[in-house]
């Protein structure tokens, strides 16, 4: 997952799938990208990415309602999973700029600036 801190607005924010360049939504000034490892919720979610809408086909095949379901459950915990993951890596996001922000040396040696 990837993160952007602005340095003018002081907030880390989740960067978008469909963002090119480093760019604050909020100021439109220049942010630095934080990468943060892929955790286990995050392949889980990736699962169930593909598993829900299988189940959505296997109801429309099969005309049966049970999968249909199964498949509402599986989008609520998707959600659900993806909201966790989501906040563990905003986390884990602003734990390295606080660290980086102490020191400005560190925090252009890591590439944040």
């Amino acid at each position: 997952m990837k993160f952007l801190y602005c340095p003018n607005c002081k907030e880390v924010r989740a960067k978008a799938w469909y963002q090119v360049r480093p760019q604050c939504s909020r100021c439109m000034g220049r942010a630095s990208q934080i990468v943060v490892p892929n955790g286990p919720l995050t392949y889980l979610t990736y699962f169930l990415y593909f598993f829900v809408p299988g189940l959505v086909a296997v109801s429309l095949i099969t005309d049966d309602k049970t999968y249909l379901w199964y498949a509402i459950v599986g989008l609520v915990l998707m959600v659900t999973v993806a909201m966790i993951d989501l906040g563990r890596g905003y986390k884990l996001a602003k734990k390295k700029v606080r660290i980086a922000a102490s020191d400005l040396h560190e925090f252009r040696k890591r590439g944040w600036l």
